[in-house]
């Protein structure tokens, strides 16, 4: 009886390990969770105000990175999502954005199917958003915002976006990020406001944002962003405007800024594209500076492409403006110092 009673024990036992086993399984069935990446490395030939330099970097076209993303259906159309991205120098395995973990994105939410969806956590701004979607190279190698001549501030913390589903081809991101500096209720919040619309071959978009002055020392700044774009089918124009009004918070720093390019398909794997850059401050000598772009991308497959961008920028006497990338550094500059990059790379995702 004894023994009866130690083999009924351990059938017990053998059955709590198996399901122990399978539960995990079955939710990671019952949930759509995704892991991904990108791994981007190009060799630059730049001329600067030092003279030649040769380096590796990371992120050219995208900035290297390492991600999760997944949802879990609630039903009735209801679902939870997350997304958990960090930035990663390929060229040295380091964390990017600082050193932080989920230095690209962190934030969880709700989606509602055919109506949109509210997510809590570090995001990206509406302003850049809008601007990746419309600049010619995607705030990558050889764009006019990666070298900084149009202004943009990549992501929020503490931030709380509603973003809607798309109603006849128009969409609506709304932000507000806490700065929770302690000086009072607003210092340091983001607002964002961005919309965009497409109809198949014409497309355009708006964006403003404001961002509120973290102490008595600083003013608030404000961002207006019209962009647009148009497929011709042998190719694709597009570009954008922007005023902003005090940026960094400083009350004298008004600056007028444009970007525009074109993108000329070449065969089934092949793009040449073309683009330009330019802005300058209010009141202020020597502030203005233009860039020129040429580049070339080749599909080797749907997740592998190589690229070769090839940027000059005219740096007035009070800029140093460089030719930067999607997370990597252009040559050594100073004021007044024109700066010429070639950027040759990969780009691989996963």
């Amino acid at each position: 009886m004894q023994r009866k009673n130690h083999l009924t024990l351990a059938a017990v036992s053998a059955i709590a390990t198996t399901v122990a086993l399978v539960l995990p399984f079955t939710a990671s069935a019952q949930n759509a969770v995704t892991v991904y990446g990108i791994a981007d490395l190009y060799l630059q030939y730049g001329q600067g105000s030092t003279g030649s330099q040769l380096s590796v970097q990371t992120g050219g076209v995208s900035g290297s990175r390492l991600g999760f993303k997944g949802t879990e259906d609630l039903g009735n159309g209801l679902s939870a999502q997350f997304q958990l991205e960090m930035g990663i120098n390929a060229d040295t395995g380091s964390l990017g954005q600082g050193g932080l973990a989920w230095g690209r994105q962190a934030w969880v939410g709700l989606n509602q199917s055919g109506l949109g969806s509210l997510n809590l956590g570090r995001q990206n701004i509406p302003q850049y958003v809008v601007l990746d979607t419309f600049d010619p190279y995607g705030t990558g190698a050889g764009s006019a915002a990666s070298s900084g001549i149009v202004s943009t501030t990549s992501r929020a913390n503490n931030s709380i976006v509603l973003k809607s589903a798309s109603f006849g081809g128009f969409t609506v991101q709304a932000m507000t990020a806490l700065g929770e500096t302690g000086t009072s209720n607003t210092a340091s919040n983001v607002y964002g406001l961005g919309a965009q619309y497409n109809a198949g071959a014409f497309a355009a978009g708006l964006a403003l944002s404001q961002f509120k002055a973290a102490d008595a020392t600083k003013v608030d700044a404000n961002y207006a962003l019209l962009t647009g774009s148009y497929d011709f089918g042998a190719f694709k124009v597009t570009g954008g405007v922007q005023r902003v009004n005090n940026l960094g918070g400083v009350a004298t720093v008004d600056r007028t800024e444009a970007l525009a390019g074109v993108l000329v398909p070449v065969s089934a794997n092949g793009t040449f594209s073309a683009g330009v850059g330019t802005g300058t401050t209010e009141d202020l000598a020597g502030s203005r500076a233009s860039q020129y772009t040429l580049g070339y991308t080749h599909a080797l497959s749907k997740r592998t492409r190589l690229y070769a961008i090839g940027t000059v920028i005219q740096n007035g006497s009070g800029t140093q403006y460089t030719a930067g990338a999607a997370s990597g550094a252009g040559p050594t500059t100073a004021n007044g110092k024109d700066v010429s990059a070639l950027q040759v790379g990969i780009r691989h995702a996963f």
